[in-house]
Formats: structure tokens, C-alpha cells, sequence
């Protein structure tokens, strides 16, 4: 913090107060939640989230504090003014997002199955009328999924519209590789697998699903080949990679579901397989993060991502804990094909969207407005001179 550019005059002793006393809270938080016996462990399986809350509530405060410090009333108006600008070169982001959720609140309201493409069979109307029930909204918890692939199209969109400064931004380099390989895998499993294993039901199910998902891995198969026709990946990192993906897949196929058939179990492998890189993708984006966040600009594109990946990643991760009508961390032996996949797969999503959070909260604290650089720039010449 202290060899930050931008920070002006030294910090008092309250200012330090107030943000070690939020890290300390969270620390004890984390130490009682590793004190509790295996008897209360059951019984308090979201600790460990609270504990995540609190790091990231406190990481919040201390990028606050660490902007408070570093400018004045006139560069508080010139971030005003960088904000208001951003969000007028991210009107198209704005509007898309916009239409996906007419799309979507469009699709709800009309209800359905799969999106009307297969119906209901009679012995399967309490059993559908149930599930409404319990997703008045949604309808399904499958509808989170969908939507996750709509954000997800947005984002890869915004990507290869931005071109130059979406490359120098940390979704680029081994991130985009890491989403390109979830991606291909996921739109493989929903080709191999039949209509009523791995296929999203709900209004939002079914063709249009698909559609998106193959959108996705175009677009993504386009920011893959920006970066390598640019060299925007680490060449020293690649062994490393390779080294991840490897170890996904092995605890993938020992760690996996059991909604295809024992004689398609490499079905339930590929949806394990496909969540673990994508939490891969999020490791690199945060070390992306810390490596060029330090000094620069807040652009347009890199603060979107930002901000839009959490939302999109907190999606599965609901997903997880809620759709198999069991308590967070918990196994349902009937649908567990080997290992512990349900808490595997839980735990990478709560990993996912810290991950995330702590990008974003990184993000904002070490970059700069392009107003605020303006206003800073005289101060900065005259120090040189």
C-alpha cells in the first residue's frame, strides 16, 4: 500500500484500525469455523462463506479507504466523470444485457419445457408441478444455467468488440484458454448426451440453450486465436497449465456424478471436468490481475468483466447448493457415481466467485480512473522536475 503511486500523505493510526480490525474478524472467523468439532461441522456447513463474506467486505473497506486517501474533492468529481463516461462506452454491454433479460423474462412468462421443443409426460406432471412450485420464478433451477450462459455471451461479445484493450486486460491470455477448453468440453457433453441427461429443462432449455452455448465457444475460439496469433500467454506458464488440466481430470474421474448411465460415466466426468477448469480460468484471471493491475487504468472493458463475472459465476454456484434438495456440502448418494462430487463441485464454485471478488477488489484499489490520471498528471510532473 505504501509504495502505491498515487497515495498521498501517511495514513493515521484510526485508518490502519479500521482495516485490521476487519481482516482480524474474519481471521478469528476462519480459525473458530477450523475449531468446530465434526459433530457441529455438519451442522454449520456455510462458515466457511461467512468467512469469505467478511475478506471481501474488508478487502472492500480497505480499496475505499486507499481511495479516500489518494484524492481530494476535484478528483472526486473527475471520477465522477470517468464513471459517467464509462458507462456511455459501454452502452451496446448496457443494451445487450438490456435484451437478454427481455429474452428471458419473455421465455419465463410463457413457461414450458425445453423451451416447448419436448412435452411433458403424463406420469411426469406432479413431479413438473412440484419443481414449479419450489421456482415460482424460474420455474426450473436449471434456469440458472441458461442464464449463465446468456451473461456469458455478453461478456465474450464485449470481448471481442473491445479487441486491443480487452487483450491487455485479465480476461486474455490463459484465462481465455482455460473458458475456451470449459467451453468446448460443456458443448461436447450437450452433443453426446441424450435429450434427458445434461440438456437444462425450463422455458430456457432446450435449442435455445445450445444456441448460446455454441456462440459462446465461437466467440471464444476467436480470443483464443488473438491470443496466440499475439503471444498473450506466459510461455513459462504452459507446462504449468497443462499440469492443471491433467489434475482436473484425474479428480474429475474420481470425483464425479451419476445422472448418465454407468455404461456413459465419461458424460459425468466431462460436467466435472468443465467446472473444474472453469475455476482454473479464475485463478488465472486473478493472477492477471495482480500482474497488471498495479499503475493502470481503469478501462471500460476491464472494469466490466470485473463486475460482470462474479454475477455470472454466482449462478452454478446457487445451482450447486440448492437444486439437488439437499444441505450445502452434502452428498446425495443416489447421484453420486464416485468420490465426493458434490462438495467438490460446491467448493469450486464458493472458490470461483471469490476468486472473482478479490480480482475486482484488486482491480479497483491498484488501478486509476483515465480522469483522475488528467488531474493527477500536473502533481506528477512537477514531483519529476
Amino acid at each position: 500500500w505504501l509504495k502505491h503511486p498515487f497515495t498521498q500523505g501517511t495514513p493515521s493510526t484510526s485508518d490502519y484500525r479500521t482495516t485490521t480490525a476487519l481482516l482480524s474478524i474474519a481471521a478469528m472467523d476462519t480459525s473458530l469455523t477450523s475449531d468446530i468439532s465434526p459433530m457441529h461441522a455438519a451442522q454449520q456447513p456455510m462458515d466457511a462463506h461467512t468467512s469469505v463474506v467478511l475478506v471481501v467486505i474488508a478487502l472492500g473497506v480497505w480499496a475505499l479507504e486507499h481511495r479516500r486517501r489518494a484524492g481530494d474533492a476535484d478528483g472526486a468529481s473527475s471520477a465522477l466523470g470517468g464513471f459517467a463516461g464509462m458507462l456511455w462506452r459501454l452502452l451496446p454491454e448496457l443494451m445487450a444485457l438490456g435484451a437478454v433479460a427481455a429474452y428471458a423474462g419473455v421465455r419465463l412468462s410463457q413457461g414450458g419445457h425445453n423451451n416447448h421443443a419436448a412435452p411433458i409426460l403424463a406420469e411426469d406432471t406432479s413431479l413438473w408441478e412440484g419443481i414449479n412450485n419450489e421456482w415460482p420464478i424460474l420455474t426450473t433451477a436449471d434456469s440458472l444455467l441458461a442464464l449463465q450462459a446468456m451473461l456469458r455471451c455478453v461478456l465474450l461479445a464485449s470481448a471481442a468488440r473491445w479487441g486491443k484493450e480487452a487483450d491487455s486486460s485479465p480476461l486474455s491470455g490463459e484465462s481465455v484458454l482455460f473458458l475456451a477448453l470449459a467451453a468446448v468440453l460443456r458443448l461436447g457433453l450437450l452433443m453426446a448426451s441424450p435429450s434427458d441427461v445434461y440438456h437444462l429443462d425450463g422455458p430456457l432449455g432446450g435449442v435455445g440453450h445450445l444456441i448460446f452455448e455454441v456462440a459462446s465457444v465461437v466467440m471464444l475460439a476467436y480470443l483464443s486465436f488473438r491470443t496466440l496469433k499475439h503471444g498473450l500467454f506466459e510461455k513459462a506458464c504452459l507446462p504449468a497449465c497443462a499440469v492443471a488440466v491433467l489434475c482436473a481430470a484425474l479428480l474429475s474421474a474420481r470425483n464425479r456424478l451419476a445422472l448418465a448411465t454407468p455404461e456413459a460415466n465419461c458424460l459425468d466426468i466431462l460436467f466435472s471436468l468443465s467446472e473444474l477448469i472453469e475455476c482454473l480460468a479464475a485463478v488465472a484471471f486473478l493472477a492477471r490481475t495482480i500482474r497488471c493491475a498495479e499503475g493502470t487504468t481503469l478501462g471500460s472493458f476491464s472494469s466490466f468483466a470485473h463486475l460482470l463475472l462474479p454475477v455470472q459465476q454466482l449462478m452454478p454456484v446457487y445451482f450447486m447448493l440448492t437444486a439437488w434438495g439437499s444441505a450445502p456440502l452434502e452428498e446425495v448418494e443416489a447421484l453420486v457415481g464416485a468420490g465426493r462430487p458434490f462438495e467438490l463441485l460446491q467448493l469450486a464454485g464458493v472458490a470461483q466467485v471469490g476468486l472473482y471478488l478479490l480480482a475486482g477488489g484488486l482491480h479497483l484499489s491498484l488501478g486509476t480512473p483515465a480522469k483522475q490520471l488528467e488531474f493527477l498528471a500536473p502533481r506528477l510532473l512537477e514531483v519529476e522536475v
